[in-house]
């Protein structure tokens, strides 16, 4: 007696192979089910000739799409970096932030098929919290210890609070900037586009890797490049496991509000 095993079929946001059982795209975690019209048998594609020409082709436009998005959030951290030299005083930062969000927002609005479903709050379920806790505890145990013994070593930070001094910023300020703006656009940026474009051409594990390095080297400091790579990774461990941008956004600005609170009791 023949059994009939589950079919393959193909996600209609991202062209990723999945079963034809699967809840979720493992690429780009979309909600999928077996009566989706949307998804293609596998089967049938198999019939059609490899086109590694258009396979070429379609990885050289994630690979671009990465470089653009990356490359302009960097020159943007540049720009700020160097208008602080020049003028330490200056007021730059609600404009950084600003053009970072219109670079971040035109970016997931062009993806938005494939970044929506990742910000439902359906997608914040019992699974994702448990991942969170995990996450949480690991972080704050981990980092938190990597920052103590830094700080113990006499490593200069900056301080975030500084800025509260310099240009008057009142507690809700500062946790906007630094806590809630980017918590919510670099989970977008770097655990749903670059991670969605990355998975596709290099896969999961190697697009995890690659935008954890990319998070840490968007912040342009030597002394925190391990610290953050770590973040990142934590960050985009959360992505994958819970196939949500949520709980990362909610353990990013937890951990940024933890430390200006921090600073302000020292």
């Amino acid at each position: 007696m023949d059994s009939e095993s589950p079919g393959l079929a193909i996600c209609s946001v991202c062209g990723g192979e999945l079963r034809a059982a699967a809840r979720f795209c493992t690429f780009c975690g979309k909600r999928a089910s077996p009566a989706e019209p949307n998804l293609t048998p596998a089967a049938e594609l198999e019939s059609a000739p490899p086109d590694s020409a258009s396979a070429s082709t379609n990885r050289w436009h994630e690979l671009r799409v990465v470089g653009w998005l990356f490359g302009l959030l960097l020159l943007s951290s540049l720009v700020w970096g160097i208008a602080y030299s020049i003028e330490p005083n200056g007021d730059f930062l609600p404009w950084t932030t600003l053009i970072e969000g219109l670079v971040i927002v035109g970016f997931a609005g062009y993806y938005r098929r494939e970044i929506v479903p990742l910000l439902l709050p359906s997608s914040f379920d019992r699974n994702a919290r448990d991942r969170l806790a995990i996450a949480t505890l690991i972080q704050f145990a981990l980092l938190g210890a990597a920052f103590y013994l830094l700080h113990k070593t006499g490593v200069p930070f900056e301080r975030i609070t500084d800025e509260m001094q310099r240009h008057h910023y009142g507690l809700w300020q500062l946790i906007a900037f630094y806590s809630l703006a980017p918590a919510v656009l670099e989970e977008i940026a770097f655990r749903g586009i670059i991670f969605n474009r990355l998975s596709l051409v290099l896969g999961e594990r190697e697009a995890w890797l690659v935008q954890a390095a990319f998070f840490s080297v968007l912040h342009l400091s030597p002394v925190i490049f391990l610290t953050h790579f770590g973040m990142g990774l934590i960050f985009g461990w959360l992505r994958m496991r819970t196939r949500s941008l949520l709980p990362g956004m909610v353990l990013h600005g937890v951990w940024n509000a933890s430390v200006i609170l921090l600073e302000l009791h020292r």
